[in-house]
């Protein structure tokens, strides 16, 4: 296999080829974007999820998981004391589990992890646009399918993989662009 461009001479992509790369530039750069600050301020990317947990527990409508926040609003709290509190939202109504904030380890870890697989997913997209080569059109499926764990877009990541998948594998397009090689006869009994 070789990375050479498509064999089918084409001055411009089809118009599915270039949406797919397109959306793959906007979600690897928006999910970069996103989880950035994870890799600058790992302490303060924890303060604000413990935050986030603790105003999500005390503001769903179930009362078994809130937590006393002694009367002040999650924003005034100080990172230590949110952290701390967040040991005391329920996971489950009738269990004694409770939550547990990741370290700044882990979260710079899982901010750089998707920081590298949106520079991916963009770098693909522009490559399979301007080459039309297969491995570039590999490499952008394959950057599509981390994106659905690591993404801080939720499903959004979801529907950009599924939407990649069909467009550079499964229309006529990309099956003109990208024929399958011819097999080898099987050898006869």
């Amino acid at each position: 296999m070789n990375d050479e461009p498509s064999p089918v001479a084409v001055a411009r992509p089809p118009g599915i080829i270039r949406a797919a790369c397109i959306v793959l530039l906007i979600a690897g750069f928006g999910s970069g974007m996103l989880t950035a600050p994870g890799i600058m301020d790992p302490a303060g990317a924890r303060c604000t999820l413990a935050k986030r947990w603790l105003d999500d527990a005390n503001t769903d409508k179930k009362a078994w998981n809130n937590v006393d926040t002694g009367g002040r609003k999650t924003k005034d709290l100080t990172c230590a004391e949110a952290i701390g509190l967040t040991g005391r939202i329920r996971l489950h109504e009738k269990g004694t589990g409770t939550a547990k904030i990741p370290g700044d380890g882990a979260v710079w870890l899982q901010a750089t992890l998707t920081v590298i697989v949106g520079l991916g997913q963009a770098l693909s997209g522009s490559m399979v646009l301007r080459r039309l080569s297969r491995k570039a059109r590999t490499a952008a499926i394959a950057f599509s399918v981390p994106g659905i764990v690591l993404g801080p877009l939720g499903p959004v990541s979801l529907g950009v993989f599924v939407f990649v998948a069909y467009a550079f594998a499964l229309t006529p397009a990309s099956k003109e662009l990208w024929p399958r090689a011819p097999r080898p006869p099987r050898p006869s009994r």
